[in-house]
């Protein structure tokens, strides 16, 4: 009896702390899913950390149709008490995602960010700025060419891995408009080169 009363008090110490784990993955998960509303007219906001004392905070805003608006890029060098508005442009569409990088690894960071169209497929854009201390270059992003437009319907997945910036999305027959029924994929590595980007066709 004695034996038994042992095992059922060892089995409910288990049953109590295996749901004492699951509240604070429950908690933890729940604290994840918070989003801090921007005041307006800000609507967008990332944070890029090039270093410890360098980080570029990006914003996109404006007021009235979500459909428009513009990015702002602030750039803070702590080490030099150095802030400043590093960038600014309107965009035709919305901010998607920003990224981080350094294609041609001349320790100049590169911001790069993806928003697309207000046409029928959300087509990809991309703005890049290069950034030598205060200075910034922009740097034209290349157009796809005129069979794989033909073939696009939006769609596009963009990542960064080893330091070079990956496109991916579906192929379409030109008659299949309304991009019901992939027929293939394009994949494309972006890179920089003298200024100026330098693209391969992986897939």
């Amino acid at each position: 009896m004695k034996k038994t009363f042992n095992t059922i008090l060892a089995l409910s110490g288990i049953v109590f702390l295996f749901s004492c784990g699951n509240e604070k993955e429950a908690k933890e998960e729940k604290v994840k899913k918070v989003v801090m509303e921007l005041p307006a007219p800000f609507r967008h906001h990332e944070k890029i950390e090039v270093g410890p004392d360098l980080i570029f905070d990006v914003y996109s805003w404006g007021r009235g149709s979500d459909s428009t608006s513009s990015v702002l890029i602030l750039r803070s060098d702590s080490l030099k008490n150095d802030f400043t508005v590093a960038s600014s442009d309107n965009l035709d569409g919305r901010l998607t995602e920003v990224f981080n990088t350094d294609m041609d690894s001349d320790g100049n960071p590169e911001v790069l960010i993806y928003y697309t169209l207000n046409d029928k497929y959300d087509s990809a854009k991309i703005l890049c700025y290069e950034f030598n201390g205060k200075n910034v270059n922009q740097i034209k992003f290349p157009d796809l060419s005129s069979k794989t437009k033909s073939e696009y319907r939006g769609l596009d997945k963009f990542y960064v891995k080893d330091a070079k910036l990956i496109r991916e999305f579906n192929l379409f027959d030109e008659s299949d408009l309304e991009g019901k029924d992939p027929k293939g994929k394009k994949k494309v590595e972006y890179n920089i080169k003298n200024n100026s980007f330098d693209l391969t066709e992986l897939e």
